[in-house]
């Protein structure tokens, strides 16, 4: 009998429990902005090849593999201690497999320093030349390229 008024107690205590769902909603309002600040600068690559071999912790491994490849190149860069950026990398990454997911081990990364120089404000002239490559082929532009 108390089995059975025991077991009665715990149904109507599940029974008469509810679970609830919160549920909010927000709108939002497009705002189109652009923010352009357009600089020249000249890049001096170096002519020596870079290598390094970083190994990812985890919370590297969880950012994706896109994300260690941007940490091995920063590390190489900061390893180099004079590059601003590294040109043609290369990536030799090495796994381990297991039963349910693959580890990335190390990458090793190479590739050519480079560095920014003669960083200025974009004059008229080049500010046209970008504007023709990216698509704007109007007389003007090409006009005043060859007349700069």
């Amino acid at each position: 009998m108390k089995k059975v008024l025991l077991l009665a107690a715990v149904t109507a205590t599940l029974a008469l429990s509810s679970c609830s769902t919160v549920s909010n909603t927000a709108s939002t309002e497009v705002v189109d902005t652009e923010l352009v600040n357009r600089s020249t600068a000249d890049l001096k690559v170096s002519d020596r090849k870079i290598t390094y071999t970083f190994t990812p912790t985890s919370a590297h491994r969880r950012a994706g593999m896109k994300s260690m490849k941007a940490a091995a190149v920063a590390k190489a860069l900061e390893a180099d201690g004079d590059a601003d950026v590294l040109v043609a990398p290369q990536f030799e990454i090495k796994k381990t497999r297991g039963l349910f997911l693959t580890k990335v081990k190390y990458i090793t990364v190479k590739g050519y320093a480079g560095k920014y120089t003669n960083v200025h404000a974009t004059t008229p002239g080049e500010a046209d030349v970008v504007n023709t490559l990216n698509g704007d082929v109007s007389l003007r532009a090409v006009s005043n390229y060859y007349n700069s």
